[in-house]
Parts: structure tokens; C-alpha cells; sequence
């Protein structure tokens, strides 16, 4: 077996933490069958986030802090608990493996809370941690997250440097596959697919699954591969569309109403 196929299941997704890893295999029930109602189906964690990192064996996992200190983590059976480090704002793991002529590494950023870091978003994600990046441009901020059936930015770089017209991949955990090309100065937008199945239409449904965006490099006889790891959710317009068509349709009979008794009090006149 060689280096590529070792490294094929290497990748960093969320466990636990504000929401439980059951988001991620919520789609459909055991026997096939439509799932319950998906607010039913997610549990809240008060304890601290965990990620799984399959294939952790032999990966160097640090965890960046807002002011761009860094300290190391250890998987344990694949699991990574994230420490508290005492601030909040957006911190990354940053996983890697060198093989040689092969060097891979995952990022994932991650909010946690704690007394203000008084430091930018932007500081940390335009910060180098690995050779090869994939990079959120923007990074997701206040209460913004990434939702399907929305257009994010992502910028590819290699050791500081924007890598023009270069292919790049966005893929879901509900199986939806996006192909992109970055443009001359290493950004590319990408449209997050519409992709979770039984959504109801006006019905609040909370979600989320994982999506990976990644890219290979060759450069002076060593592959790179990296990948930006995120989770998304339902977009919220399947149901605030639906309640604000029903707002909509309250005011209008209210009004209709108001006219209708001022045109019978007129004609009692």
C-alpha cells in the first residue's frame, strides 16, 4: 500500500460541542425511511468541543490562538478535545502529516469563548500555519456561519503567496460535489449546493453537516495537499421566506379590513 492510499481517510470533522455529531448522520434513518423532524433530532453539549481527526497517526495538531500563539493537541482514538484557552474569538486547528514527498494538512477554524482577544478574524486566517492553505475570504463573522445556497469567498496560497488560476473542490457530506478555478489573484467564489434532503418548506430546521474545500499541489517534486474543513447548515430562508410570506399576508387582511370598516363607516354617514 502506498503513501496516498495510507492517507486517503485523513480528514477533520466535528464531533461534539454546541452541536452534536448526530448533525452529521441525520439525513436519513437507520431502515432507509424519512427522519424525524430535524429540531427533535439535535442535541445541545454544554462540554467542550471535540473533532475527530480520521487517520490522526503520525499528525503534527496545534491549535492557533487569536494573537497567533500556538499550542499542541494530541489525538487520542481519533478524538481532539479542544482546550479553553481563556479568550474567544476564532481559533484554528491546524492538523499536518509529512510524508516526505507527500504533505498533507487540514484546517478548521473554530469560535470559542472567553474574555475579548481584542484581535481581528482576519489576523488569524491571513496568518501562514501551513505550506499550503486553503483560506476562508472572508472568514464567517458575529453571528454569520456558512449556510447552503449561499456564494463564499476562499483563497489559495502557498508559503504567503496567492496561487493563480489553480483547480480547487468544495464537497459535501450530503454527497454534492462543486469544481472552481481561482482567478489571477488565488480567489475563487463558490456556491455551497442546496443539498440536505427532506427540507420543509416554513418548518425551522437546524441541521448542519460538513464540507471540506481542497486543493493539490506539485512544487519541486513534493505533493501538497490541503484542505479547509467547516461546517454548514440549512439555509435559513426555507423557512423565513415562508414566515415573512405569511407576515405579508397578515398585514395585507388587516389593512383590507381597516379599509372595508372606514368605507362602512363612510356609507352610515
Amino acid at each position: 500500500m502506498n503513501k496516498r492510499e495510507l492517507t486517503t481517510g485523513f480528514m477533520l470533522i466535528l464531533l461534539s460541542g454546541t452541536v452534536s455529531h448526530a448533525a452529521q448522520a441525520q439525513t436519513t434513518s437507520k431502515d432507509g425511511t424519512a427522519p424525524t423532524p430535524p429540531e427533535k433530532q439535535m442535541q445541545h453539549h454544554r462540554g467542550p468541543k471535540q473533532l475527530t481527526l480520521v487517520g490522526s497517526a503520525g499528525a503534527d495538531i496545534k491549535i492557533w490562538k487569536p494573537d497567533l500563539s500556538t499550542l499542541p493537541l494530541t489525538a487520542k482514538m481519533d478524538t481532539i478535545t479542544i482546550p479553553s484557552t481563556g479568550v474567544d474569538n476564532y481559533h484554528a486547528i491546524v492538523a499536518e502529516k509529512d510524508w516526505g514527498d507527500l504533505k498533507e494538512a487540514i484546517v478548521r477554524y473554530e469560535y470559542l469563548r472567553g474574555k475579548p482577544s481584542k484581535q481581528s478574524p482576519t489576523r488569524l486566517s491571513g496568518s501562514q500555519k501551513t505550506d499550503f492553505e486553503v483560506v476562508p475570504a472572508p472568514i464567517p463573522r458575529g453571528h454569520y456561519r456558512y449556510y447552503s445556497d449561499q456564494e463564499w469567498g476562499f483563497l489559495l496560497r502557498f508559503r504567503g503567496n496567492p496561487v493563480p488560476n489553480h483547480p480547487i473542490v468544495m464537497a459535501t457530506a450530503n454527497g454534492s460535489e462543486v469544481k472552481g478555478v481561482t482567478d489571477g489573484e488565488g480567489l475563487v467564489r463558490m456556491h455551497i449546493p442546496d443539498d440536505f434532503p427532506n427540507v420543509v418548506e416554513g418548518e425551522r430546521d437546524k441541521r448542519g453537516a460538513e464540507l471540506t474545500v481542497s486543493a493539490e499541489l506539485v512544487s519541486e517534486g513534493i505533493t501538497y495537499q490541503s484542505m479547509l474543513s467547516a461546517e454548514y447548515r440549512v439555509n435559513q430562508q426555507h423557512w423565513k421566506s415562508f414566515e415573512m410570506g405569511l407576515l405579508v399576508v397578515g398585514l395585507g387582511m388587516l389593512a383590507g379590513g381597516y379599509i372595508g370598516r372606514k368605507k362602512n363607516n363612510k356609507g352610515s354617514k
